[in-house]
């Protein structure tokens, strides 16, 4: 159950691609808080640097990429130890102290996360014996009951059966197996449903419920699917092109959503009525980030926007105790643009 206690604090958290044809902006300034046993979704379009923000998270963010700025910090007994884990040299024994211990992951595609060349059960067992001082027998045993746990049948045989043999749902499940089998205080869990079929996807997402639950764990969940961010989440963050532009109680971002891009995802999901309606689309594309717009990042998609969007970088501002915006709609009087002039869309 949730504690209410800080488990992770990102604080002004920038990752960069340093490439031949420029500097790719992944993750341009992220801050979130993710609480002790609550499920935080993070939600936006492809290209919008959720995946890459979580990688930074472990440490394991790929060449040509590198964190230049900011805080990751774990708060991992609540003694009031704090660890940087930005700070943290990504190769050290330290991070490995923390990734895939402390900290787990579940990758979007499990046949591209699963050696072909290693059973399941041994990748499993492998995890266990690096992070703890049991036996290869006693690993074997504990990734059985893991494997029975999350659903996989007759788990003492599938046990030493090749990724490539299973479906992948049992791909997947395989994977959440590996990444509880250390028992982590915080999951991050990578669209894990993607490429599943529906009735998959609500067992996979049943599941890492009942595990929460069970081991009380923070849940951080990338996904597209806002029906299930309204299943699974407590809090939401949505992000666009590297920055996090409203970050909410999960009711009202359904319920009240300020920044347009968040209103524009909720009008895009289809909606089952009686009259057939045409879908209500985003317009346009999130932007090559070699050629990222000045001012707001969404002014050229926003149809909201007004003239100042093309020169102003809106800051963050905090609605209600829960409720941050970063929009130049919301901005303090004082300072409020005038909201007749327009910017229209390119």
């Amino acid at each position: 159950m949730a504690d209410n206690r800080v488990l992770l604090e990102v604080r002004d958290l920038k990752v960069h691609f340093f490439t031949d044809e420029g500097v790719v902006k992944a993750v341009d300034g992220v801050d979130l808080t993710i609480e002790s046993g609550k499920t935080l979704c993070l939600v936006g379009e492809s290209g919008c640097g959720k995946s890459v923000a979580c990688r930074a998270f472990l440490g394991i963010v790929q060449r040509p990429g590198r964190i230049v700025s900011g805080e990751i910090l774990f708060h991992p007994d609540g003694n009031g130890a704090t660890i940087d884990i930005a700070a943290m040299d990504p190769k050290g024994a330290e991070i490995r102290q923390i990734r895939g211990r402390e900290i787990s992951m579940i990758f979007q595609e499990p046949m591209t996360s699963l050696s072909p060349m290693y059973t399941v059960g041994n990748q499993i067992i492998e995890n266990i014996v690096l992070h703890t001082r049991d036996s290869k027998e006693i690993a074997r045993e504990r990734t059985i009951q893991l494997l029975d746990q999350v659903g996989i049948p007759r788990p003492d045989r599938l046990v030493d059966e090749y990724p490539f043999r299973l479906s992948g749902g049992m791909r997947q499940r395989a994977m959440i197996a590996m990444a509880l089998s250390c028992n982590p205080t915080m999951l991050i869990a990578d669209e894990p449903t993607t490429a599943l079929d529906v009735t998959t996807q609500a067992q996979i997402i049943d599941l890492i419920l009942d595990l929460q639950h069970e081991y009380g764990m923070a849940v951080l969940f990338i996904t597209h699917d806002l029906g299930v961010v309204a299943e699974l989440a407590d809090d939401v963050a949505v992000m666009y092109l590297g920055k996090v532009v409203e970050r909410a109680p999960v009711d009202t971002i359904f319920n009240d959503p300020k920044h347009p891009y968040t209103q524009s995802l909720l009008r895009s999901i289809p909606k089952i009525a009686m009259r057939r309606e045409e879908l209500d689309p985003i317009k346009g594309m999130v932007p090559n980030p070699f050629r990222r717009p000045d001012g707001c990042t969404f002014h050229p998609r926003c149809p909201k926007a007004m003239e100042v969007c093309r020169h102003v970088v809106p800051s963050v501002t905090q609605l209600d105790p829960n409720h941050l915006v970063r929009c130049l709609l919301y901005e303090s009087q004082e300072g409020r643009p005038d909201e007749s002039a327009p910017a229209g869309r390119n």
